[in-house]
Order: structure tokens, then C-alpha cells, then sequence
């Protein structure tokens, strides 16, 4: 029985693997622990991959509602003409749930396992590495930088993050190239479960809150980017500084541009840039976070090509460089 089990196991899908195995482990922590109390889902984090599924679905309904590919005269099978109908929407949440899965469970991680697995926060550690680099802490250093126009600009930078990692995988979803797009989003969930690992580690709640009383300046922007703001600060998750993911996946994106889309890969340097600026300036992580990012990047994108090709599972058996024209 356990041979046929693990040999079953094999046969999957990586992503599918690593999705339900995390998932699995978190069920268990909730059932035969008191760790964790409660499983909490957060929008801002389900929409992160629900948002593009969601477009697929609709656009994947549409096109069977208006399909009249069922030949006149001829006797279906029920079962089979159903199955027919509604394959490609399940080919899209196969392709999608593990992502979908692993976002949704993100935020119920945080909200109460966190610090009753390791109670002490990294702050002080991060935030004396940043006084060492730069004599001080770099969001107190860029206090007389501030301005409302600013302010907008890098929310809505930070913000994007949102939708940034979502329409690439969406784009070379819709583009057929169905390869590029599994390697995209594995390197995505290979990222995410490093980052989570380091999270439980090193929890921290980044300089706003642990310098709170230092700060003279308020990060006011003008009032049509409020709305933006509230929804970056009710939708985070808390203590997940080291690394800054903001940073990482887009940097993650810029790898797999530069092999698969060439002429976007300074696009997305500049992307990423901003993004560093944006992170430290609103206040969200420390500098320390930002250069971790660009150590864990490579190790995830190298670690990912590497499980890919060794998975005796469904492969992806060939990597192509196709720069865009």
C-alpha cells in the first residue's frame, strides 16, 4: 500500500506535490497542535492567483456557452459530452489550484502560528545590520526626501506587486506556452516556501512599527491613493521581513524574462529597482531585507530547474530561449 501511495505520489505534478504536502502539514499543525488556533483566509493574498484564474474561467465559459461544436443528429453519451464541455475549465484549475492553494494558505500561516513557533523577533539583529551599512536606519535617512508625490508614486509601485507575478504567468498562459508558464510559477512556489521557512526563523515587523516613535514625517500622500494604502496595510501579513518577497519575485520574473522574453529583462530591472526603493521608503522593510532577496533569488531559481528536471513525475522536458520580437 505505501509503495503504491509514494509510486502515485511520483506520478504528480511537482507543484501539486509541494502545494498539498505544505497544505497537509498545516492541517495537521491545526489538528494535533496549539499552535495553531484558527485558519483565517485574507482576500488581498487568494487574489493574488484568483485574479487570473478567474479571467481564464470567464473567458473559458464564454467560449463553451458559445460553442456549437455538439453535431446535429447524432446521440451523445450524456457523461461524455459533459466531460468534453467542461475539460478545458478543469485543465484550468489544475493548472492554477496549486498556486491558488498555497496564496490561501499564506495568510492563515501568520495570523496566529508565527511567533508561537519562534516568539522572538530579528528587529533589533536587522536593524543594528542596517546601522552598521549606512550609519542609521534608512527610512529615518530618507525622512527629508519625503513628499506626497513621492508617497503616491512608490505605493502604487508597491501595490503592483499584486498584479505583477499574476499577468506574467497569465500572459504566456494565454501565449500556449504552457512550459514556460510551470516554470514561472514553480519558481514562484519555490520562492514562497523558502521565504516562509525564513519567516518562521527570523520573524520581524519591519521598521514602521519598531521604530514608530522615531519617525518625525508622515508618509502622507494625497487622498485618491488612500484607498490604495488602506489596502496594502489591512491586507499584509506580519513579521515577514527577511527576505523582502516585494523584491524577490519580481527579480524571480526578471530571471525567466531574460531567457524566455529578453527585450522585457530591463524593463524589469527598472521594475525591481523602484520596488527596492519602495519597500524601504514606506517603511516595510529594512535594508538587510532588500539585499537578502538578491541572495535567495538565485538559489530558487537554480533550485527549482533543479527538482523540475529530477522529478520522475510529469516534466518539463524543454526549456527554450525565445526572445520576443
Amino acid at each position: 500500500m505505501a509503495r503504491k501511495i509514494i509510486s502515485f505520489v511520483l506520478r504528480c505534478r511537482l507543484e501539486n506535490v509541494m502545494a498539498l504536502g505544505f497544505s497537509a502539514t498545516l492541517l495537521l499543525f491545526f489538528l494535533t497542535t496549539r499552535l495553531f488556533r484558527s485558519f483565517e483566509l485574507n482576500g488581498h493574498d487568494i487574489i493574488f492567483i484568483l485574479l487570473p484564474a478567474g479571467i481564464l474561467g470567464v473567458k473559458c465559459l464564454l467560449e463553451m456557452l458559445s460553442s456549437s461544436e455538439s453535431p446535429a443528429g447524432e446521440n451523445l453519451d450524456t457523461g461524455k459530452y459533459l466531460a468534453d464541455f467542461f475539460k478545458p475549465l478543469a485543465i484550468i484549475v489544475r493548472d492554477w489550484f496549486p498556486f491558488l492553494l498555497l496564496s490561501a494558505c499564506y495568510y492563515a500561516l501568520y495570523t496566529n502560528l508565527m511567533l508561537r513557533v519562534n516568539p522572538h523577533t530579528a528587529d533589533t539583529v536587522l536593524s543594528k545590520i542596517d546601522a552598521a551599512l549606512l550609519g542609521s536606519q534608512a527610512s529615518i535617512l530618507l525622512e527629508p526626501w519625503i513628499n506626497p508625490w513621492l508617497t503616491d508614486f512608490l505605493s502604487m509601485v508597491y501595490f503592483s506587486y499584486v498584479f505583477t507575478l499574476p499577468g506574467v504567468a497569465l500572459y504566456f498562459y494565454l501565449a500556449q506556452e504552457k512550459m514556460i508558464f510551470r516554470r514561472v510559477m514553480m519558481g514562484y512556489l519555490t520562492l514562497m516556501l523558502m521565504g516562509i521557512a525564513s519567516y518562521l526563523l527570523i520573524p520581524a515587523i519591519g521598521p514602521e512599527s519598531f521604530f514608530a516613535n522615531q519617525y518625525t514625517c508622515e508618509l502622507n500622500g494625497h487622498p485618491i491613493i488612500h484607498g490604495v494604502d488602506y489596502i496594502m496595510r489591512t491586507g499584509r501579513v506580519g513579521y515577514d521581513c527577511f527576505p523582502s518577497l516585494h523584491v524577490g519575485i519580481p527579480l524571480l520574473l526578471s530571471f525567466y524574462l531574460y531567457h524566455h522574453r529578453r527585450k522585457l529583462f530591463i524593463p524589469a530591472l527598472a521594475y525591481v529597482a523602484f520596488m527596492c526603493c519602495a519597500t524601504i521608503y514606506m517603511r516595510y522593510h529594512y535594508v538587510v531585507d532588500v539585499i537578502a532577496a538578491f541572495a535567495y533569488v538565485p538559489v530558487a531559481y537554480k533550485l527549482n530547474d533543479f527538482l523540475l528536471a529530477r522529478w520522475p513525475g510529469e516534466k518539463i522536458t524543454a526549456i527554450s530561449t525565445k526572445d520576443e520580437q
